[in-house]
């Protein structure tokens, strides 16, 4: 409370404490100690009763509904008795956080007096509401601000930590559901690429060696099979000889395309014809990846 308030509801209370106590009546009288309010801020509501000294008097406490205002604290002045009479008197203090421009209050004081009780209210006084902002009409127009606000970001780690979680359990799910058919999906595409990169490469050879069947590029075209053969079939053809590879069942169809391109490159011979050797061994090869495809399909 302001100290100019507080001077004037003392000043109030003195002239009450004046008045002629002689009247044998019950008064109750309040009211404001300001004449208007802001939102939120302290108010004073003033109260006083006079009434016979063998009566007993009651003001409201702070579990009282101040509605439409809020308790906030009181200030309580011991009871006077002049004459043939006694004198109370309280001061509220009040917040408003209602936006009626004029609100009103009074406040109750019980008689107790045996048996009976009688209610007393305080005359209703109002007090006004002070507005900080002006009204916004219809036609208020906007000051529009685009300027950049800089302001400081924060990762949010829970809804992460969410969304990792999330992702791992449907990545358990899936696995248990479809683990079967991604890991045989995966060999498959694998074993094409192979194929596929080897396929491109050994063409090149053969078309090469129609052209140039010189023994050397014949020696390279082999090694080249052996070592991608040996990943197909899991056998080491690469450090094998012509005899030990034939000594393999599902080689026999290779003995005389191998036979004829050991006389070129080992006896340094050119044959014209050498490159349909290498095309027989294609042959081979791409049937040895047709049945690898075919047992990856069949969970072998």
């Amino acid at each position: 409370m302001r100290e100019g308030q507080g001077k004037r509801w003392i000043t109030i209370i003195a002239l009450l404490c004046s008045l002629n106590l002689s009247a044998q009546e019950i008064s109750v009288q309040g009211g404001f100690l300001e004449d208007s309010l802001l939102i939120g801020q302290d108010v004073n509501f003033w109260m006083s009763a006079t009434y016979p000294p063998d009566m007993e008097m009651v003001f409201p406490d702070s579990l009282y509904s101040f509605s439409p205002f809020e308790f906030s604290d009181k200030t309580y002045f011991v009871t006077q008795i002049r004459g043939d009479l006694a004198f109370d008197s309280t001061v509220y203090t009040i917040q408003s956080y209602e936006i009626d421009k004029v609100q009103y209050l009074k406040l109750p004081a019980v008689v107790l007096n045996g048996r009976d009780s009688i209610i007393i209210h305080t005359p209703l006084d109002s007090i006004f509401l002070t507005e900080l902002a002006p009204v916004v009409s219809d036609s208020t127009k906007l000051k529009t601000n685009l300027d950049y606000q800089l302001v400081d970001t924060q990762f949010n780690y829970p809804l992460m930590y969410y969304i990792i979680g999330g992702l791992i359990l449907i990545t358990i799910i899936l696995l248990l559901i479809f683990g079967k058919r991604i890991i045989k999906w995966i060999k498959l595409r694998r074993l094409r690429t192979q194929y596929e990169q080897f396929s491109e490469v050994f063409n090149s050879y053969i078309n090469k060696l129609k052209v140039d069947p010189e023994p050397e590029l014949a020696e390279r075209a082999l090694v080249f099979w052996k070592n991608y053969q040996q990943r197909l079939d899991k056998v080491s053809f690469s450090v094998m000889t012509t005899k030990e590879i034939l000594s393999h069942d599902f080689t026999k169809e290779l003995d005389k395309p191998l036979k004829s391109i050991d006389r070129v490159v080992y006896g340094k011979r050119v044959q014209e014809n050498v490159f349909q050797d290498f095309q027989q061994i294609d042959e081979f090869t791409q049937d040895r990846y047709s049945k690898k495809v075919e047992e990856i399909k069949d969970g072998k």
